[in-house]
């Protein structure tokens, strides 16, 4: 008896310890990893070594409805990452006030990248440049104090990040490859090399945020041009240093981001199949067979890759950026539209160079079916009817607010973002007016006749006034997103008025200021007209059609005769018009706009319009990004 107890125990042992075998061989095998292989010169991904093939599309730039479309169209043509940034603006346009809703919904992204198979690399900034209102910089950032120094480690500055990043970063960590996730890798800042302050005791304290709130097993990344003035400021030893570039020679770039590297796989984080757009200027291409021809160059050599931007979308509303030096004499804003000439084209169509692309592809890994496009519409011509100006009562009281200024205060300051602000004061005797700078462009109103107008690169204009009622009306063209302008002076670059006003040479007190954000048309309730004024800056036009607006078709806004302003399709703020400039004619409105505030047994175009009008729009199934440009506009 003795004996058979004793073997049985001793079974039970050996099965138990099979078992517990059993369970550390499969939880070793089930656990998830992503590093790079320093010796080997390559990523592995559970073990295995693995060469990612990205493409850039954010979210926050494409119509949620159409995510799905657009991450099938990546994964068909032999994709299996998507990168995105993390913009922050979107996300607490208040400061304190998060907001992850409707397209702005990273997480619900994230989750569909995961179901459709498709891998993650995130870059959260908290500059992200991307073409993009401010850099992804908060308006009311700047605000936060007289001395606040963007991307360096300034108190102020450093503080509202991490106070920012003790928001996202948790909420992020579930979605981590290593937690079952999709997300293989976050980058650090955003080209910091390229940023003068070369501030390295900043990195390191967003890495070890990073760190700390992530964990060691993350892959943590940095990105900078191929050259070592970039990559000396850009890197740190902690992460992973890659680079970006668009040509050139494939061996010599990657030879210099293994300098910075202990060994590592090469890495072009932001190959370039085309380019951004400006107003004032041709739309840019690039060679589609050039572009295939550098990925498949890329590929054999054993880079990973990821291709800015693979859909670009739009600048819906307001967050269009723009470019500029430092005094923003040179400023020049970005259009509408950030179709980018990718291979998916600003409504997601595929294009030849998509195709092209996806042969190249095919002979790295896998492809896949490809979603047809989406359905384009004409639903022709749309009357314009002169409704009133923005300045008036009943548009201010419904749409817009008033407040106080003793001396001007900037369209931040007055906890505006972006859309019209108007500054307003009796002129009691004739003199003569000087503006010191306003952002960008002002038109300067005495009893309701246009004076004169002011580009936002002309300063200390001065005009002679009679008496009378002075509205100073001042337009925002977008903050500017490149990385220099974002160091020691931010406030230099906010919008509206930002140096006093002079009357000879003492400077106007006690202004009455309107804001007029213009984030949609939804306020406006009563749309009788006023009364009949002849055209001025700030002139509002409406449009109807009876029509049934169709959630599953596409359609374009014409606004060829129009001058510059702002387009509302179904009430939704599409984006800046400004034909005059070009090269972009079409506003893109997506089928799933049509569930706007009107209804949908009618299509309602609103325009709000400062320098030329036109008496139609046509809604056309037809892009137009490439009409002619006029620079002197600017």
């Amino acid at each position: 008896q003795h004996y058979y107890i004793t073997n049985n125990l001793r079974m039970g042992h050996v099965v138990c310890t099979l078992l517990i075998a059993l369970l550390l061989v499969s939880t070793s095998l089930t656990k998830r990893s992503f590093v790079v292989d320093h010796k080997e010169n390559c990523f592995r991904k559970d073990g295995l070594k693995f060469q990612f093939i990205s493409g850039s599309m954010h979210y926050y730039r494409i119509p949620r409805p159409y995510w799905k479309d657009r991450l099938l169209k990546l994964k068909g043509a032999g994709f299996n990452t998507v990168q995105t940034y993390i913009p922050w603006n979107q996300h607490e346009p208040v400061k304190g006030h998060i907001d992850f809703s409707g397209r702005k919904d990273l997480f619900s992204y994230l989750k569909l990248c995961s179901e459709l198979g498709i891998l993650v690399l995130l870059r959260p900034g908290p500059f992200i440049a991307a073409e993009f209102e401010f850099g992804g910089f908060p308006s009311w950032l700047p605000t936060q104090s007289k001395t606040i120094s963007f991307r360096t480690s300034e108190t102020v500055y450093l503080k509202n990040v991490l106070t920012w990043f003790s928001e996202l970063l948790p909420m992020l960590a579930p979605y981590l490859y290593q937690q079952g996730g999709p997300v293989i890798g976050l980058q650090v800042e955003n080209e910091y090399g390229s940023n003068p302050a070369c501030d390295k005791p900043y990195l390191q304290s967003l890495t070890q945020y990073f760190r700390a709130t992530l964990g060691d097993d993350i892959l943590l990344y940095t990105v900078d041009g191929p050259g070592k003035g970039m990559l000396n400021c850009g890197t740190l030893p902690e992460l992973y240093n890659t680079v970006d570039f668009g040509g050139g020679n494939i061996s010599s770039h990657f030879d210099i981001q293994a300098q910075y590297n202990s060994g590592g796989p090469p890495v072009n984080i932001e190959f370039y199949p085309g380019w951004l757009s400006h107003w004032g200027s041709k739309f840019p291409s690039k060679s589609r067979t050039a572009t295939a021809n550098k990925l498949d160059e890329m590929l054999a050599y054993g880079a990973s890759i990821n291709m800015y931007m693979f859909h670009g979308g739009s600048n819906f509303g307001y967050t269009s950026g723009a470019k500029g030096n430092k005094d923003a004499t040179n400023f020049v804003p970005h259009t509408t539209s950030y179709d980018y000439d990718a291979p998916l084209n600003e409504a997601g169509d595929t294009t030849l160079k998509y195709w092209d692309i996806r042969a190249v592809n095919s002979k790295y890994g896998p492809v896949y079916e490809v979603p047809k496009n989406s359905t384009k519409k004409s639903y022709g011509k749309v009357e314009m009817v002169y409704w009133g100006s923005i300045l008036n009562e009943s548009f201010i009281n419904q749409c817009g607010s008033e407040t106080y200024n003793v001396q001007p205060l900037s369209m931040e300051e007055n906890k505006q973002t972006n859309g019209v602000i108007v500054y307003s004061k009796m002129i009691e005797s004739a003199g003569t007016l000087t503006v010191g700078k306003v952002r960008d462009r002002a038109y300067l109103l005495l009893d309701n006749k246009l004076v004169l107008t002011i580009k936002g690169k002309d300063s200390n204009v001065s005009v002679g006034l009679t008496p009378g009622r002075l509205d100073i009306v001042v337009l925002s063209d977008g903050h500017m997103n490149t990385g220099h302008v974002h160091m020691l002076d931010p406030r230099n670059y906010m919008k509206g008025i930002t140096e006093p006003v002079l009357f000879g040479t003492e400077p106007l007190l006690n202004w009455v200021v309107t804001l007029l954000p213009l984030d949609s048309m939804s306020c406006l309730h009563n749309t009788t007209p006023p009364h009949n004024q002849p055209f001025l800056p700030g002139s509002l036009y409406i449009g109807q059609i009876e029509t049934t607006c169709d959630t599953a078709t596409d359609t374009f806004v014409d606004t060829t005769g129009w001058g510059k302003g702002v387009t509302f399709f179904q009430t939704l703020n599409l984006g800046r018009h400004w034909p005059l400039a070009g090269p972009q004619l079409t506003l893109y409105a997506p089928g799933p706009f049509c569930q706007g505030q009107q209804s949908d047994s009618r299509i309602t175009i609103h325009m709000v319009e400062f320098e030329q009008a036109s008496d139609h729009v046509l809604l056309t199934d037809k892009s137009n990004l490439r009409g002619p440009v006029d620079p002197s506009q600017l």
